[in-house]
């Protein structure tokens, strides 16, 4: 079993187990997920079953986009709603001024990473230094705002927005980032990924739907790699590919590598010659 799972996770259900779902549902061990998705957030989330599931660092590297919605008055310890109220306050900023603080974050921007989060301090996980009542310092890191896109304003509280994003971008980040920056208080009350790299929640499926489908929703890692390039190496060297033989070649990046119109797995030339970094032809 090889491939990828386009899944709808949903609300109220950690990344990691929705993997263990679909371990059960496909009776496959190597799964894992491409990119964190929040408990409380639903959308897409992207799972690789077999060899697939080495492609993580490609995966997890691609933009992303959101739905999200903001609720100020308020803040939690997690920045969400499933979260701790930390504070309150009456300052609710006006439509404009809020606009206006979420479009001085799009380009890159330096962000700190909640307290309550999968980021590492010192070997451990910000969330347990959180849940054991420890000080958590994380380090502001780099991330990329594509755009930002106002969708609704259900009430004078509350700010419904797209977002386009780069990896590692925190929406939670974002919304205490533009409360503060608008001297009030923010939640994030709703979460919706709604697209990982080529892979969009339109086309996402339920673990429902999964369990009737299950090898057949799979889709295949040379589709999730389309915008890679390619390299066709030669008939005759198919036997030194297979078997792992070294081969003279050189060219520049990560490409998708053939022979025979057989697709090996992604590639590099180093130091001149051939290296397979993820091998993912089925046996």
């Amino acid at each position: 079993m090889n491939g990828l799972i386009n899944l709808y996770k949903p609300t109220s259900m950690s990344s990691a187990r929705a993997v263990s779902a679909v371990k059960r549902i496909l009776g496959e061990k190597r799964v894992g997920h491409m990119g964190t998705l929040d408990p409380m957030a639903e959308g897409v989330l992207i799972i690789g079953v077999g060899k697939s599931a080495r492609l993580f660092d490609y995966m997890t590297n691609r933009r992303k986009s959101y739905i999200a919605k903001f609720k100020f008055g308020y803040s939690t310890d997690t920045l969400d709603a499933l979260g701790t109220v930390t504070g309150t306050t009456r300052d609710i900023p006006s439509i404009d001024a809020v606009l206006g603080a979420m479009n001085s974050l799009v380009g890159e921007i330096e962000q700190i990473p909640p307290e309550y989060s999968a980021k590492h301090v010192a070997g451990r996980r910000a969330y347990d230094m959180a849940r054991g009542g420890e000080a958590v310092e994380l380090k502001p890191c780099k991330v990329q705002v594509y755009g930002i896109e106002l969708i609704c304003q259900p009430s004078m509280e509350e700010a419904v927005f797209s977002i386009e994003c780069s990896s590692g971008t925190y929406i939670r980040s974002i919304c205490r980032d533009v409360a503060k920056m608008c001297g009030s208080l923010a939640t994030l009350t709703y979460l919706q990924r709604t697209s990982s790299g080529c892979f969009s929640v339109r086309d996402s499926i339920t673990l429902d739907a999964l369990e009737l489908r299950r090898e057949q929703a799979l889709i295949s890692a040379e589709v999730a790699l389309a915008d890679m390039p390619v390299i066709e190496l030669a008939d005759e060297l198919y036997d030194d590919l297979l078997h792992g033989r070294k081969i003279v070649c050189d060219f520049s990046g990560d490409n998708r590598v053939y022979c025979r119109g057989e697709f090996f797995g992604v590639g590099c030339s180093t130091d001149g010659k051939l290296n397979i970094k993820t091998y993912l032809k089925d046996e």
